[in-house]
């Protein structure tokens, strides 16, 4: 699994105030070359300040009937399924993004797994709606896959 969140930063930067007492040439150059520093330093605040998915790394997952575990290179991270404000299941693009209060930014899982964390997840979160919710049926499955039993209103142990 991949997992990333939706942030942005605060858009501020240092300033560099350098000053060069000398020849006027030198003057004028240092003047330039402090132009230029504080050109970039605001670029990149800029491009900081923008929301996007970020921190985007390998991560292994796991969900419990309460929560879903991420072993990231920050530590053991946990997501209640409780504090879910918001759940975007995409199971043919292998992707589950996730909103929370404003205590943690979005998550969002891709990869392989997905697609039965987001069934999992949708049974924490969702309840028994999770059986008739759309966005969990694939629009790339097979006449004989367990989704589509589903939609024939077959039985979930019948169909596996």
């Amino acid at each position: 699994m991949a997992g990333g969140c939706l942030y942005g930063g605060d858009g501020r930067y240092r300033r560099s105030d350098f000053i060069v007492v000398g020849r006027p040439a030198v003057m004028v150059g240092a003047l330039a070359a402090t132009a230029v520093v504080n050109h970039r330093r605001k670029v990149a605040a800029r491009r900081e300040a923008e929301v996007c998915w970020r921190d985007a790394q390998p991560a292994r997952v796991w969900a419990t009937t309460h929560r879903l575990v991420c072993d990231t290179s920050f530590g053991l991270v946990d997501f209640y399924y409780e504090a879910a404000t918001e759940f975007y299941p995409d199971l043919d693009n292998w992707t589950l993004t996730l909103g929370f209060h404003d205590s943690c930014p979005p998550l969002r899982l891709s990869g392989p797994a997905a697609p039965a964390i987001c069934l999992w997840a949708a049974t924490a979160i969702l309840g028994e709606r999770w059986l008739r919710d759309p966005r969990l049926r694939s629009s790339s499955h097979s006449a004989g896959s367990p989704a589509s039993a589903l939609e024939g209103g077959i039985g979930v142990k019948q169909a596996l």
